[in-house]
Order: structure tokens, then sequence, then C-alpha cells
């Protein structure tokens, strides 16, 4: 059972970054209008400057060199403005949408956690929870704290390490300066190489943290790139089908789409001991299904995830999780020894 402090906790903290991101939403659109309003002005000064060029244009004798040029350089500086006043614009109504959607996907975890729909009252956090509800709250709290145990175990083998590495290299090179200036450009040529190896990792690091790409191209590309690297970094050769899918999704959908597909081939990495796996997701219909399938080694599934501390239990937890609760769908495990293993995720499908 969740302890109430925990619960209390990770509600408030939901409830704290609520408060700011109706803040930012705030402030986001005091500065579009802004922009909006340069945007468009600028745009007239640009359609005015345009019509003296043509007018210019139609009687070029009437006019000195110097008018000429104080016109095109006018035109010139005025576009400039505009193309940068319209990229500010384009980035903050992008801007705009990746916090609304965040603002919808904390609103749905505060529905979760305040019982909404019961009695209109938040929910007390007392031994009358249902079994159903401390379950969900559970396995969110579970599901929170693995991700930070992931992150922090990531950060310490992998940039921490090798920032420390870093470190040492360039303590070599500043002893090495004065006397030894040919094999100081050796090591500061491997330096730079191992820079550029970490700025790679990081990249990578972030990425899997949350892709970029996921709020700016949406699900397909995000899962053509994860899959990619996936694939390089460990030797599993993986695939992507996506059929009857066309449009973006909503971003909340998105999210919880890749993270049960980045679980999913997680736990073919870790526990299958596979050597390739297949993606597919198709959204025909009223329903979006999405399968995960190996060659691996497969496992009983009774047995497995009845065990309630199993690392695969875990993971299958998560992706209920991110399926079940999250977006209303249903999920399916199939597999045996020897014949490996298929996750099958259907959603009720939602267009953006």
């Amino acid at each position: 059972m969740p302890h109430p402090e925990q619960v209390t906790g990770l509600r408030d903290s939901y409830r704290q970054e609520l408060a700011r991101n109706r803040q930012e939403i705030d402030e986001i659109e005091r500065l579009l209008r802004q922009a909006t309003t340069e945007a468009d002005k600028l745009g007239q000064r640009e359609m005015n400057a345009t019509n003296q060029v043509r007018n210019i244009q139609a009687n070029i004798d009437r006019f000195s060199k110097e008018d000429i040029r104080s016109v095109f350089v006018t035109v010139q500086e005025v576009q400039l403005r505009l193309l940068s006043a319209r990229t500010q614009v384009d980035q903050l109504q992008e801007k705009q949408k990746r916090s609304r959607d965040r603002q919808a996907e904390l609103g749905t975890l505060l529905d979760v956690f305040d019982g909404i729909g019961q009695d209109g009252q938040p929910m007390a956090i007392t031994s009358q929870m249902s079994a159903d509800q401390e379950a969900l709250i559970s396995q969110v709290i579970q599901a929170q704290e693995k991700e930070r145990l992931r992150i922090s175990l990531q950060m310490h083998d992998g940039p921490a390490q090798m920032l420390s590495n870093l470190i040492l290299r360039a303590e070599i090179c500043e002893r090495m300066i004065d006397r030894d200036v040919t094999q100081t450009r050796v090591e500061l040529a491997t330096l730079k190489k191992s820079i550029n190896t970490v700025l790679q990792d990081t990249r990578r690091f972030i990425f899997d943290l949350r892709p970029m790409i996921l709020d700016d191209l949406g699900l397909v590309p995000t899962l053509r790139r994860y899959t990619h690297d996936f694939s390089e970094k460990w030797r599993i050769e993986t695939n992507v089908a996506v059929q009857n899918l066309d449009t973006r999704l909503p971003a909340h959908y998105e999210v919880a789409l890749f993270r049960f597909i980045q679980e999913a081939l997680n736990n073919v990495q870790k526990h299958a001991g596979a050597t390739s796996a297949r993606v597919v997701v198709d959204g025909l219909g009223s329903q979006l299904q999405v399968m995960i399938e190996d060659d691996g080694s497969g496992f009983n599934i009774g047995e497995t995830l009845s065990e309630g501390r199993s690392h695969r239990n875990m993971g299958f937890a998560v992706m209920k999780q991110q399926v079940e609760t999250l977006l209303k769908g249903t999920l399916g495990v199939e597999s045996a020894p020897g014949r490996g293993t298929r996750v099958i995720a259907s959603v009720p499908m939602a267009l953006a």
C-alpha cells in the first residue's frame, strides 16, 4: 500500500508543476501577442517597401542612385526583421502547444490522484482507498522511482564518468605543454575526440530522457530514430512498420506510446537474449494497435508475472500503467520458453 506521504507528495508536486505551467502559458501568450503585433506591423512595412521597389523599377530614370540604394537597403532590413519576427512567432506557438499539452497531461494525472468522477471532491488519503486506487498509485510511484534510479545510474556511469576522464586528460595536457609541444598536440587531439564522444553520448542520453523530436515531428519519426539507435547500441536488429497513421496524435498519447515501446524494447535488451525485434503500429479503425515482438528465449508468463519483484514484472507494470491508466487501453502478452515474446497494446484512436 502506498504511504499517504508519498501520495500527498506526488500529488502536490503535480499541482505545483501545473501552477508553474499555467504561469508559463500566460507569459507565452503575452509574448506571442507582442510578437504577432510586431510581425503584422513589419509585414505592412515590407509590403509598402516592396511597392516602392516596384515604383522604382517602373520609373527608374526618375530616381537617383542614392534614392534607389536607400530603398533597397530599407527593403532588405525590413525583410530580415520580418523573418526574425515570424520565426519568433512560430517558436512561441510551438512552445505554447507543448505547454498546453503538458497541462492536459498534468490534469489527467491529478484526476487520477484526486479521484475526480466519484463525488467531485478530492480523494481522501485514508485506508478507504479502493484496491484499484492503491494499485494504480503504487504503480505511478514505483514507475517514478524506477525512472529516477535509471537516470541517476545512467548519469553516474555515462556523462559523469566521462567528464571525470576529460578532466584528467586536460590535466595531462596542462603538465606537458611546457615540456613537449608535439606530444601535447597529440594529447589535445585525443582530448578533442573524447569530448566529441561525450557530446554524442550526452545527446543520446537526452534523447532517451525526453526526445525533442517527439514534440517537433511526432511519434513515427521518433520511433524510427530511437529504434535505429537501439539497433546500433545493442546489436539487436530492430525494424519499425507503421500502417494507417498519417497524422499526429495528441501529445500525451505520443509520449505514453513512446514510453511504452521504449520500455518494451528495454525488456527485449535486458531479458530476451534476442537477435531481432519488430515494432508495428497500426492506426486502422477506432483502435490504435501497437505490437513489439522479438525472437528471444521467451518465458513462462504465469510464473514470471507472478513474481512481484522481478525486473521483468516491473517492466510490464510500467507498460501497463502507460497503456491502461493513461490511454484507457488494453495490454496483452504472448510468450513461451524458446518462442520469443509478443507484447500487444490496443488503445482508442485519438487524433490531435
